[in-house]
């Protein structure tokens, strides 16, 4: 265990950037600043921020969040909070945007120890001690040493959700109560350090993701202050942190039908064009500049420093991946398990099913349309067990809807998706996917999210959206899904039909949602006959 002073001593030239952004006098520094950069040092140790992505070495928790706030102090100059104030208002609230940013910034990653991490303690003669608690607060006497490893099958980004229950830890309670002071900046940084919605966090949420994105960079291809010097991480080792993320947080669905790459024995085998697309964009999303645009050029990089195993003098195999309900034609890269994850404990499952590369057997009796592709050819789903046939809706009530029916930014969309991978990528399509493949969801039932109608597949809005929404609110996971334009608009251009629910213990209850038409062929779903119990209304008998 070490103090703060210890941990804190390698980055005096960021705490000194600090200062200098913050522009407070001394008394002020050392009352609401200095204590709580100290106690984030006690709290985070030597902690990394990841197992296998950014900041992953000893110590990489506190260096990404000392960066993280510099970053955001960086860009808060060049922001005028509270926005469209007048002078005198931004002078008075300067300081507490100010510091709402610092803390803001610094706590974003602090529930990773409460859910990512399992941290053991000893005593100084080096017997158990047990488990660390971060919910309790900072390692105490008689810790003297500890172990750390990562939770195997957690549950990414719900780390984000955790600092307030960390605040009482860290922040003094001087510094809680001067933001708590001002409604708009405490609701915008609560939102921010709660992994709120993005509308509610505002530019103080957008200023620290971004310094959150750009530490990140930093991390993964070398700080740009290094690179004259020539310290920057290979392509290939990008490529290969990026992979490796993408699998560990689910981004790349594994082992099931449609997903982006199928486990066997020592091998991964991922669905080409897709994985590529999607290593392309994470590349991007680091650090713009220097990605390669084409995937030849991906693979090449790949093949040339072995990560990926070639097929003769190809990176290319053709296989077919068969899994018990599903069965498809592919073009996949084969990489050694070994090769990403060289700890056997962390690497991925084995998928129940094979994939039989071209030649390696006898081809099996292939169904319509499964020819090799590359990659982005549309998968058949096969629903294990089709689902029950309509029930009684007539208690359901619900009657949940945004505001005005019509999402901001949402364009016109067309009736079905260029390509069924690219509507499967999104992450509700794949939940109802999974959802209704397994039985978890319901369909067509009094409390269902899911119904079948005439005019296509009705998710309950925004019921089924705030059931998987992700850090940025329901309202985001809307807004993702209709962007792919695969649902059906209204004649007057917005997004939500309203439908009346006739049954035999109530008539007259509403539903509300987004029309997903043609279900069966886009999500390649098998789905019982429409819900007899659920009438579309017109415009006029829509409205209040």
């Amino acid at each position: 265990m070490l103090d703060a002073a210890t941990l804190l001593a390698a980055h005096q030239p960021t705490l000194q950037r600090i200062r200098q952004q913050v522009g407070v006098p001394l008394a002020h520094w050392n009352a609401l600043y200095a204590p709580l950069l100290q106690q984030y040092a006690t709290f985070v140790q030597q902690l990394p921020a990841s197992e296998a992505h950014h900041h992953r070495q000893p110590g990489g928790l506190l260096a990404h969040g000392l960066e993280t706030a510099l970053k955001a102090l960086t860009l808060r100059r060049g922001a005028l909070l509270p926005a469209g104030a007048d002078a005198e208002t931004l002078a008075d609230k300067q300081d507490v945007w100010t510091y709402a940013v610092a803390s803001a910034a610094l706590l974003h990653d602090l529930g990773k120890p409460v859910v990512d991490q399992i941290v053991a303690l000893y005593d100084a003669a080096g017997d158990p001690l047990g488990h660390w608690r971060p919910l309790a607060g900072p390692i105490q006497p008689p810790a003297a040493h500890y172990s750390m490893y990562f939770v195997r099958g957690r549950r990414y980004r719900l780390h984000t959700r955790l600092p307030p229950l960390l605040v009482q830890h860290l922040l003094p309670q001087v510094a809680v109560n001067w933001i708590a002071e001002d409604l708009d900046v405490f609701e915008a940084w609560l939102a921010t350090i709660s992994g709120g919605d993005a509308e509610l966090s505002g530019e103080l949420g957008r200023m620290v993701h971004e310094a959150d994105r750009l530490s990140t960079a930093a991390s993964l291809t070398g700080d740009p202050a290094l690179r004259t010097a020539g310290v920057r991480q290979p392509l290939a080792e990008r490529l290969i942190v990026a992979l490796r993320h993408l699998i560990d947080s689910g981004a790349l669905p594994l082992n099931r039908p449609g997903a982006a790459a199928f486990v066997t024995g020592e091998d991964l085998w991922l669905v080409s064009k897709r994985v590529l697309d999607a290593l392309r964009e994470a590349l991007l999303t680091e650090a713009p500049g220097g990605i390669p645009s084409r995937n030849e050029r991906l693979m090449d990089e790949l093949q040339q420093h072995g990560v990926i195993t070639p097929n003769g003098e190809r990176a290319i195999w053709y296989a077919s991946v068969e899994l018990p309900d599903w069965q498809h034609r592919l073009s996949l890269l084969r990489v050694p398990l070994a090769r990403l994850w060289i700890d056997p404990e962390s690497q991925p499952p084995a998928m129940t099913g094979r994939v039989i590369p071209d030649g390696e057997s006898p081809q099996e009796d292939a169904s319509p349309g499964s020819t090799a592709t590359n990659g982005s050819a549309p998968p058949t789903f096969i629903s294990p067990s089709p689902q029950q046939p309509s029930l009684d809706l007539s208690g359901t009530g619900e009657d949940d809807d945004d505001a005005t029916g019509r999402l901001p930014g949402a364009g016109v969309a067309d009736s079905a998706p260029s390509e069924t991978p690219s509507l499967y990528d999104n992450e509700v399509i794949r939940w109802i996917c999974d959802g209704l493949r397994s039985g978890r969801l319901k369909l067509n039932s009094a409390d269902a999210r899911l119904h079948v109608t005439l005019e296509g597949l009705l998710l309950v809005s925004p019921g089924i959206f705030r059931d998987v929404a992700g850090v940025d609110g329901w309202l985001g996971a809307q807004k993702r899904l209709l962007k792919r334009k695969a649902h059906l608009k209204r004649p007057d251009g917005t997004n939500i039909w309203t439908y009346r629910v006739i049954g035999e213990r109530k008539t007259g209850a509403r539903l509300k949602g987004i029309l997903i038409p043609d279900a069966q062929a886009q999500l390649g779903l098998q789905l019982p006959p429409p819900n007899p119990h659920l009438t579309l209304l017109s415009a006029e008998e829509a409205s209040p």
